[in-house]
């Protein structure tokens, strides 16, 4: 299993305003350690254990990608998938 591209990458607004598009497991995982702005959350706890997964090749990336949306969304940064 690769942990390569996400066939779409997701579109998110960081905390200045910028948007930000984050095209793979290790971005996304990154930006959930480093800029995320609220680190608490069921989805947030489910897209770094999701990340972490497909990282170690026990999911496929596309499972990370779905975690990661969902994480924006209840982050309220989402602005599309």
């Amino acid at each position: 299993m690769s942990a390569g591209p996400w066939s779409e990458c997701v579109v998110v607004r960081s905390g200045d305003g910028t948007l930000v598009f984050v095209s793979t497991t290790s971005e996304a995982l990154a930006m959930l350690q480093e800029a995320w702005p609220r680190r608490k959350g069921p989805a947030y706890h489910a897209a770094v254990s999701a990340c972490e997964e497909v990282l170690s090749g026990h999911l496929a990336p596309y499972v990370a990608r779905i975690a990661f949306l969902d994480a924006s969304r209840e982050a309220g940064i989402a602005v599309a998938p």
